[in-house]
């Protein structure tokens, strides 16, 4: 490959990579049939997440232009760039569970909102609920004492209607007699 070609691939990569990708994560894929990949780059395409295969030495001119060279240590052997723009969690449990299916997948590393993540840290990240778990965990926790609260203001306030009513039906009782 020419000189001129791969400047133009990392160009592009570049561009590509800051502009739709704030996630990353290196798979191995030493040894996964092609039918195995298909599968892979099918369900990935499904979930918006983005894979790419190249040239171990281009990928890493490309995330050093980037501003993220440890990206490119993480490259050994056969490997694939995955990249997203939607959840970073979303992309750690999809990957995970693609790693446990086919065992040639590993991952080897990733990086999240810029910082470089170890293999332990993509497979703990895949562990955290997604982010709409997450919201509806924390409305529910502001919801729960907010409905407890409104209990409370309403027994108060049929325990006084309940006292008035009584109050209400002793004065008719002393007034009939």
């Amino acid at each position: 490959m020419s000189k001129k070609m791969k400047s133009l691939i990392v160009g592009e990569l570049v561009e590509t990579y800051k502009k739709d990708s704030n996630s990353f994560v290196i798979l191995g894929y030493k040894g996964v049939s092609a039918q195995q990949a298909d599968s892979l780059r099918r369900d990935l395409d499904e979930k918006e997440i983005k894979v790419r295969v190249v040239k171990n030495t281009l990928a890493s001119i490309t995330f050093r232009e980037i501003g993220f060279p440890g990206l490119g240590e993480l490259l050994e052997g056969p490997s694939a760039v995955v990249t997203s723009n939607n959840d970073p969690v979303e992309l750690a449990k999809v990957l995970d569970k693609w790693s446990k299916q086919i065992a040639e997948i590993k991952i080897l590393g990733g990086l999240m909102e810029g910082k470089l993540l170890s293999v332990d840290d993509v497979k703990t990240l895949a562990t955290i609920p997604s982010r709409e778990v997450v919201f509806t965990q924390i409305l529910f926790g502001i919801q729960t004492p907010l409905r407890q609260l409104a209990n409370i203001f309403n027994a108060v306030v049929n325990n006084l209607y309940n006292i008035l009513v009584s109050i209400e039906e002793k004065k008719r009782g002393t007034e009939i007699e």
